[in-house]
């Protein structure tokens, strides 16, 4: 599923992720161009709820599309 045809529920469950995160990266202190990871992507089954749903930056967003980082887990608060 592309960005721009995700749904307003996808979009709400990163807006709350990026809230319960206090709109900062979950991977390092930045707080600036937040992102919503999938933590099991959509197209593999993942839901778009806040549990499924990290929050990074872009350069950590970036480093986890190319393999630097892997994320492997839930962080069930």
């Amino acid at each position: 599923m592309s960005k721009s045809n995700r749904d307003g529920k996808h979009r709400r469950a990163i807006a709350i992720a990026k809230s319960r995160e206090n709109f900062t990266c979950e991977l390092c202190p930045n707080d600036m161009n937040l992102h919503g990871h999938h933590v099991i992507d959509l197209g593999f089954g993942g839901e778009a709820e806040q549990e499924n749903i990290i929050v990074v930056c872009k350069p950590c967003h970036d480093k986890i599309h190319n393999g630097e980082i892997n994320i492997h887990t839930f962080d069930f608060r």
